[in-house]
């Protein structure tokens, strides 16, 4: 008897996680660009902010994925901490639905659902409704699993000595909060020990308030996926995670010496003890954001202190998360951003420096550029990766085509850094020689490097708009450039044949320059033509 209601209570867990999984899963890939939409518009008030995280985690009953994205966008500047941590708040909420359900008692009903979801998942020919498919068999292998958990745990009522472990870990609210978020951190997922404390409660085995320690713990133990999985990424990313654990946490710490009036309060919405237990869940993330919504900027600012900028944190894959690989939409985007990043880098910080004039230079500026290089090299090589790690089989024939245009413009962007390397390697012969371009020489230079760095500008823009019109102007501008190539070089020979001290000196520096100009606008070109799908 005690080896079946051991396996019962296993097994009936294993279905419920397992269920979660195909929800979290089959919802994320069929909705995951009105996701990345949703949450994309809000960058400016937290009220809605909050209301966007609620509604997306309640579509696809998991905070895990919504803040993966919010990493992202904080990331790339599209919305502060601040209010990321908004969503944050409302992602808490809408991710009680799981457990608002259990307590409707739809076990009965458990088994319709998996047929119900399985013929659209093995027989549907369109990828968006073999999701939904898998996402509704998910839905009855949770309702299954959690009817069999409360079957596995009636004849418990009967263990002298199991009662007496609860009524002691009852007594004592800090332990039970403890096991529960211990627990929460093996599962990876609050629903799953919610739903065994309502559960054990429906069957006489925990009282009320012994049953909301184990919410609350089961709450501040969902923080630990995110924290756990922010050690490898981007110092924005932990400040997410951390942000997450420290609302958690001081409402845990508000609400566990409170116990009794919060299970007062919980009395009142529901005569079921079942629902008291998953209406204090949702309780406890309403009053959570009411109290912490006001203050997510002073929030945000409090998480930067705790972990400010350090140096070389430069070289990290920011957007790159393996969590997503099976969602091609959300890795695409990610790898997207991450190119975008490797643009920036370029231009805010290798172009300015590349033409500066000599009087100008930093010091060491052929080492600095050789480090930014070094980046674009590591940003390369691990997008490069990443992209094939995307399940081939898994991927639409617009992704695929997404996919080789990605890997095409990270190369384009990892030889763009090439290319500037060796501009400042002509720089360094000249400062070695102590010698100067003519100034005509100069003037042309910067004339030539200022149309190739528009035309970065441009295909960059086109590529992060997806402009399809932009994109056709820097290829249609590239004769443009090539005329200009011409020009230079009949101009420097001119001064050549006037026997100009300075052009003579210069000459095969300044012919490399122009070439190295020429190859920069040849990447953008590349990058162009791979918004409009020419690879």
């Amino acid at each position: 008897m005690f080896f079946t209601m051991i396996t019962m209570l296993a097994g009936g867990l294993a279905l419920f996680l397992y269920g979660m999984h195909l929800i979290s899963s089959g919802l994320q890939k069929a909705a995951a660009r009105q996701v990345q939409h949703l949450l994309g518009t809000v960058t400016k008030n937290r009220f809605f902010g909050m209301l966007a995280g609620l509604v997306v985690t309640i579509f696809l009953q998991t905070s895990a994925v919504t803040t993966v994205l919010l990493v992202g966008f904080v990331s790339a500047g599209l919305m502060s901490l601040g209010q990321a941590l908004g969503v944050i708040l409302g992602a808490a909420i809408g991710s009680t639905l799981t457990a608002q359900l259990i307590a409707l008692r739809l076990g009965d009903y458990a088994l319709w659902a998996v047929v119900i979801g399985l013929i659209p998942y093995l027989f549907a020919r369109r990828l968006r409704w073999r999701y939904l498919g898998q996402a509704i068999l998910g839905f009855g292998l949770i309702f299954y699993g959690a009817a069999m958990m409360g079957t596995a745990v009636t004849p418990l009522n009967t263990f002298i000595g199991f009662k007496r472990l609860l009524t002691a870990l009852g007594d004592h609210p800090w332990l039970m909060m403890l096991g529960s978020t211990l627990f929460t951190g093996i599962v990876q997922g609050s629903a799953a020990p919610v739903v065994l404390a309502m559960t054990l409660a429906a069957q006489g085995s925990l009282s009320l308030n012994a049953a909301l320690a184990m919410v609350l713990g089961a709450n501040l133990g969902t923080t630990a996926t995110a924290l756990i999985s922010s050690i490898a990424l981007s110092r924005e990313a932990k400040r997410v995670a951390l942000a997450h654990f420290f609302f958690k946490g001081v409402g845990v710490l508000l609400f566990l010496p409170l116990l009794g009036l919060y299970g007062t309060l919980c009395r009142f919405t529901s005569p079921d003890i079942a629902h008291q237990v998953a209406n204090g869940h949702t309780l406890f993330n309403v009053i959570n954001m009411i109290i912490f919504l006001p203050f997510t900027p002073a929030v945000g600012r409090l998480m930067v202190r705790i972990l400010p900028d350090v140096p070389g944190e430069e070289k990290v894959a920011k957007y790159l998360d393996a969590e997503v690989l099976e969602i091609p939409e959300l890795a695409l985007a990610g790898a997207t951003r991450e190119l975008l990043r490797m643009a920036a880098i370029i231009r805010e910080e290798m172009f300015p420096r590349v033409m500066q004039p000599l009087a100008e230079r930093e010091v060491e500026l052929l080492e600095k550029l050789r480090g930014l290089d070094n980046i674009l090299d590591y940003l390369y090589r691990a997008v490069a990766r990443y992209l094939a790690q995307l399940n081939q089989g898994n991927l639409t024939e617009d992704q695929l085509i997404a996919q080789t245009r990605l890997l095409y413009i990270a190369n384009d962007l990892e030889h763009i850094g090439d290319v500037v390397v060796e501009m400042a390697h002509q720089w360094r012969k000249i400062e070695a020689g102590g010698i100067e371009f003519s100034p005509a020489g100069q003037i042309e230079l910067q004339e030539m490097f200022n149309k190739v760095k528009e035309n970065f500008d441009t295909a960059i823009k086109a590529f992060a708009d997806n402009d399809e019109v932009l994109a056709a102007g820097v290829i249609r501008g590239h004769p443009e450039i090539l005329r200009l190539e011409k020009t230079l070089r009949y101009s420097h020979f001119q001064r050549l044949q006037q026997e100009n001290r300075l052009s003579l000196e210069t000459t095969s520096m300044h012919m490399d320059l122009i070439n190295q100009l020429l190859r920069l606008n040849f990447h953008s070109v590349s990058i162009a033509q791979a918004v409009l799908g020419i690879i």
